[in-house]
């Protein structure tokens, strides 16, 4: 069983790894939303200017659209000027070309450009914080890490797969994408999605496992870092994680080492167990030791949230002294808000899949089967007892759409800029996380009728669609979205290597969550099972140390031997 599940987490990270890997090679460069900006911002981060020089774009031209002229003073607010070595300068290699021009392929990139010699660029993402900005390839490493801490936390060894169905929908095939471009959106989608999880793992019966400070202190770190909203997610995740946390049972959330001296406590009160006078001095320097100890496991978490909380300092500090910031127009606010139903709308493509500069749809089915999965997620959350999961979800739901209603009429639309679904997706993330997270709460409750085909369905629903929308993606920019849907040998632009390569790579990492999948058809239907006393059901799940202790008297009192079932005893 714990081969299984051990097989079955690394077919998922593979397979997302295997597509970010693919998206990687077949964006066409300049295509990822505001890229060349992002480049421009790069270098200058990487070469020592982080903050480079105030300036201001030499021909704004947003036509007659209302409030052009706020965003051009946004616009030139936010810009920076950096120096550029040599051969760097993206305006003259052409990127991007035909933008916005989805009928037409992107062979203009294929046309010989000059060495661009060293020069001055203006970004007009000069303000942005600088300590995450890394290439393509870097981007996509640390995206596919985050969703692997993800898996981890998730997982849930008697639910099996049915523990990261929420991981699975929330990774969606515009995460991917955005994970695999220039600039700093991908991942804080990603490390917002790794650190809900892991407060949401946390709020489980039993507790988080050690490893889960680290985890959390890396991750909320490079979340606070990446992004201005960075440090807000920040400070959500632990509200979210209060309001679905489970109760706890006497005992239960001790770290293992307490446990282990929970359950040695429980033994020696019996008869046989007492300790005689002679052991005093002995038991004496262990208690010490056992106060030393969990002196430093008191002062565990606090160690890594403090990591945490550094990062969101210095975002804090960045965006006073660099960062301009709007004001809050009234005006603005009702517009932001008779407009909601329409951005909503288009938030909802945005949050599974829109490609280049928010310019490229999927075909429309792919988004009908993706939010047909979310929304059985939920539907089976919304059934499952207790009803103080019910409430819990709930209002995690009315509360993210307060978030995202607040950043866009407050905030995001003050600026006369329309608001993107990227810019949200790291809060719209918590729909499937904490749907999810219920789910596997109460995995041993569902039907099988219910949960086997969840736990198959999901990850083979989600392969196809990533395959669409990797498809999609790529066939705009070799023939054009109207060219011929089969392209292959008919492209007039072709990514390093040709098609074949990347191809190969989204294949594999499909066929690694359709192996995946196929590990649920195997997985044994979740029960309870016996505790362990680390607070673990056969070491693989979340438990009771109570259970622990009692079984553990039991097999004592018997006569035969703790090491029957529980060897720590």
């Amino acid at each position: 069983m714990h081969g299984r599940g051990r097989l079955a987490r690394l077919l998922l990270v593979a397979g997302f790894g295997l597509l970010l890997a693919a998206w990687v090679g077949s964006n066409a460069p300049g295509f990822g939303p505001d890229e060349p900006a992002n480049f421009v911002k790069e270098v200058g981060a990487g070469t020592g200017q982080w903050s480079g020089t105030p300036g201001r774009l030499a021909h704004p031209a947003f036509g007659a659209q209302p409030g052009a002229p706020e965003r051009i003073d946004w616009i030139n607010r936010n810009s920076r000027v950096f120096r550029l070595p040599a051969g760097l300068d993206p305006g003259p290699a052409g990127f991007p070309c035909n933008l916005f021009r989805n009928w037409l392929s992107v062979s203009c990139l294929d046309r010989p450009h000059p060495r661009p010699p060293a020069t001055r660029a203006l970004s007009y993402v000069g303000t942005y914080e600088p300590y995450v900005y890394a290439g393509r390839a870097v981007t996509a490493a640390l995206v596919a890490g985050l969703l692997a801490v993800a898996i981890a936390a998730a997982w849930n060894g008697p639910a099996g797969p049915l523990s990261v169905a929420g991981v699975l929908l929330a990774a969606s095939p515009m995460v991917l994408f955005m994970g695999s471009v220039l600039g700093t959106n991908g991942i804080e989608i990603a490390a917002a999605t790794a650190l809900f999880t892991l407060v949401l793992r946390m709020g489980r019966e039993a507790g988080p496992p050690r490893w889960a400070w680290p985890a959390v202190g890396v991750v909320g770190a490079l979340l606070a870092l990446a992004r201005p909203t960075g440090p807000a997610w920040v400070l959500l995740a632990p509200l979210v994680g209060l309001v679905l946390a489970q109760r706890r049972t006497r005992g239960g959330g001790s770290p293992p080492a307490v446990a282990g001296e929970a359950v040695r406590a429980g033994v020696r009160r019996h008869p046989r167990h007492e300790p005689s006078r002679r052991d005093a001095p002995g038991a004496s320097q262990g208690t010490t030791r056992w106060r030393g100890a969990n002196r430093w496991r008191q002062a565990w978490p606090v160690l890594w949230l403090g990591l945490a909380a550094g990062g969101v300092a210095a975002t804090a500090l960045w965006e006073r002294a660099v960062q301009p910031h709007p004001g809050i127009r009234r005006a603005l606010v009702v517009e932001g808000l008779h407009r909601l139903p329409h951005d909503a709308d288009a938030w909802v493509r945005q949050w599974v899949g829109v490609f280049g500069w928010a310019s490229l749809p999927m075909p429309t089915y792919a988004y009908r089967i993706w939010w047909l999965a979310v929304v059985a997620l939920a539907l089976v959350a919304l059934a499952a007892d207790p009803w103080r999961a019910r409430l819990g979800f709930v209002a995690v739901l009315v509360g993210a759409a307060v978030v995202a209603v607040g950043l866009d009429v407050v905030v995001l639309r003050q600026t006369r800029f329309p608001v993107y679904g990227r810019y949200l997706l790291p809060l719209a993330v918590l729909l499937p996380l904490a749907a999810g997270e219920i789910v596997t709460r109460r995995a041993a409750r569902l039907p099988a009728a219910v949960r086997r085909p969840l736990q198959v369905a999901v990850p083979l629903l989600v392969a196809a669609v990533h395959l669409v929308g990797l498809w999609a993606n790529a066939r705009r920019y070799a023939v054009g979205a109207g060219g011929p849907g089969w392209f292959l040998g008919r492209s007039q632009w072709n990514p390093p290597g040709g098609w074949s390569p990347w191809f190969a790579l989204a294949v594999a990492g499909a066929a690694c969550l359709v192996g995946f999948a196929l590990t649920g058809l195997r997985a044994a239907p979740a029960t309870p099972g016996p505790r362990t006393v680390d607070g673990t059901a056969d070491g693989t799940a979340d438990g009771d140390l109570t259970a622990a202790v009692e079984v553990c008297d039991g097999h004592i009192k018997s006569g035969r031997g703790p090491a029957a079932w529980c060897g720590r005893c």
